[in-house]
C-alpha cells in the first residue's frame, strides 16, 4: 500500500473516483503474492501492480467498470484457462483478483496509519465459501481494522469506527453504505479472527458464519537502527531506506552523528543507546546493529535489545570481539539462551571488506531473518565457543608440552 497511497489520494483531491484491486488467491507460480495491490484511478491511471505486468490490461477494465457500476467482483485468472491465456498469464500460476471501488475517507485513513507506522488489518469480503466468482456481492468497498486511538480521529470523517466485541483497541472502519446491518456481523467476527493472529499468518482466506473474509495485516514500517554514526553506519542507513526500512542512528558522540553524513535518516539521536531505548522502546519490527566496537555503546545497547522483541540483533567485530561481548553479557546476567539471539559477527560472509559490502552483508542477514529464509550465519554465543575452544585446545597443547619437558628432564 505504501507506494500507491500518495497516488491515491492525490487522484481523490483531483476529483477523480479510484478502484483497488487486491490479489486475493494464488496457486502455483503466480507473478505477485496474496495481498499485492493495484489502484485505477476513473481516467485510467494505475499505481502498483498485482502481477508482472500480464494480467493488468483485464484487470483495469474490470475497475473502470466497478467504478461505472458501483459493484465488485473477483476476477479469475487460472493458467489453464483461455482467459489466461488470452491475457497473457504464461507462468502456470493462478490468480484470484478482488477489483472494487475504493472509498475516499478510507484512503486518507490508509494514508494516516501508514505515515504513523500503525498496524492495521485489511479485510475484503469473498462470494460464500470463498471461491471467486464475477458480479456484486454485497459489501461493495473494502474494510479497515484499524486502532482505536485519538490520534486516528481527524482522519476518520466519513467513516463509522464499530469497535470489535473482545478487542477493546480495535475497531473496524466501515465506509457508508458498505456493509448492512446483517453483513455487519460477520465483518466483526472475521476482525476478531484476524486479530486473534489467524494461525501466525499475514494474509489468508477465514470462514465465519458462513461468508468468506480475506485479510491482509499491514504492518508498520520495520526499522533499522544503527548504534554507532560509523562509515558502514552510512551504508546501511541508505540501503535500508531503498529496502523501505525507517531507519534511525544514535550515537553519544557527537562527531560521528553528525546530520551531514546522514541526510536520509529518519531519526539522528546524539544520546546513549540504552537512554534513547528507555524513552523509544524497541519493537517486534526493529532490527539492531552495534557498529562502534566500543564495548561502552555497543554492550548497553545489546542488552536493552536483548530485553526487547526486536527481531534482530546484530554486534560487529571479530569473534574474539564476539568473545568479549559475550563475557560483557554474562556478567549483567544473561544467560547463553538469551545471547544466542544475538549474530555476530554480523551480516552474512560475502567476502567483503569495504565498509559498503559490509553493510550489503548486514542487510542480507536482516532481510533473511525477517523473512525466515534458510542460511549460513554466526551468533555471537557460537563464536564465542568457538575462542573457548580454542583457547582450551592451546591450554591442551601447553600441558602436553610441558608434560614432554618434564618427562625429558627426568630422564
Amino acid at each position: 500500500m505504501r507506494e500507491i497511497v500518495e497516488s491515491v489520494n492525490r487522484w481523490f483531491d483531483e476529483g477523480c473516483e479510484v478502484a483497488l484491486a487486491c490479489v486475493v488467491r494464488t496457486w502455483g507460480s503466480s507473478p505477485r503474492p496474496a495481498g499485492s495491490l493495484m489502484a485505477i484511478s476513473s481516467d485510467g491511471r494505475i499505481a502498483g501492480s498485482v502481477s508482472g505486468g500480464c494480467i493488468e490490461g483485464a484487470v483495469v477494465q474490470s475497475a473502470l467498470a466497478a467504478m461505472e457500476g458501483g459493484s465488485w467482483s473477483v476476477e479469475q485468472f487460472h493458467a489453464d484457462t483461455a482467459r489466461a491465456q488470452e491475457v497473457g498469464l504464461s507462468c502456470g500460476g493462478n490468480v484470484d483478483v478482488a477489483v472494487m471501488p475504493y472509498d475516499p475517507a478510507l484512503a486518507r485513513l490508509e494514508r494516516a496509519l501508514l505515515s504513523a507506522d500503525r498496524t492495521y488489518v485489511r479485510l475484503i469480503s469473498l462470494p460464500d465459501g470463498g471461491d471467486a466468482g464475477t458480479g456484486a456481492m454485497g459489501t461493495t468497498k473494502p474494510l479497515l481494522v484499524v486502532p482505536t486511538a485519538p490520534a486516528c480521529d481527524q482522519d476518520t470523517r466519513g467513516l463509522r469506527l464499530v469497535p470489535v466485541p473482545g478487542e477493546e483497541a480495535w475497531s473496524v472502519a466501515i465506509a457508508a453504505n458498505a456493509v448492512g446491518a446483517a453483513g455487519e456481523i460477520g465483518v466483526l467476527k472475521a476482525a476478531s479472527e484476524a486479530l486473534a493472529g489467524s494461525d501466525g499468518r499475514d494474509t489468508g482466506t477465514l470462514a465465519c458464519g458462513g461468508s468468506s473474509y480475506f485479510f491482509q495485516r499491514v504492518k508498520g514500517r520495520p526499522t533499522v537502527v544503527c548504534v554507532g554514526g560509523t562509515h558502514v553506519a552510512v551504508h546501511l542507513a541508505a540501503l535500508a531506506r531503498v529496502l523501505g526500512y525507517r531507519t534511525v542512528v544514535v550515537d553519544p558522540r557527537g562527531i560521528f552523528a553528525g546530520a551531514e553524513r546522514f541526510e536520509g535518516a529518519d531519526e539522528l539521536v546524539r544520546a546513549w543507546p540504552q537512554a534513547y531505548f528507555a524513552e523509544h522502546p524497541l519493537h517486534e519490527g526493529c532490527a539492531v546493529c552495534a557498529l562502534t566496537h566500543d564495548p561502552k555503546i555497543d554492550v548497553p545497547a545489546v542488552a536493552a535489545a536483548l530485553d526487547s522483541d526486536a527481531f534482530y540483533i546484530g554486534s560487529l567485530g571479530r569473534i574474539t570481539t564476539q568473545k568479549a561481548r559475550c563475557d560483557a553479557l554474562r556478567e549483567l546476567g544473561y544467560a547463553d539462551a538469551e545471547i544466542s539471539r544475538v549474530f555476530g559477527p554480523i551480516g552474512l560472509d560475502l567476502a567483503g571488506r569495504e565498509p559498503a559490502e559490509i553493510a550489503l552483508s548486514v542487510m542480507a542477514e536482516i532481510t533473511a531473518v525477517r523473512h525466515r529464509a534458510n542460511f549460513e550465519s554466526s551468533t555471537m554465543l557460537e563464536s564465542a565457543w568457538r575462542v573457548e575452544e580454542e583457547e582450551q585446545r592451546k591450554a591442551e597443547r601447553l600441558d602436553a608440552k610441558c608434560h614432554r619437558s618434564e618427562a625429558m628432564a627426568l630422564a
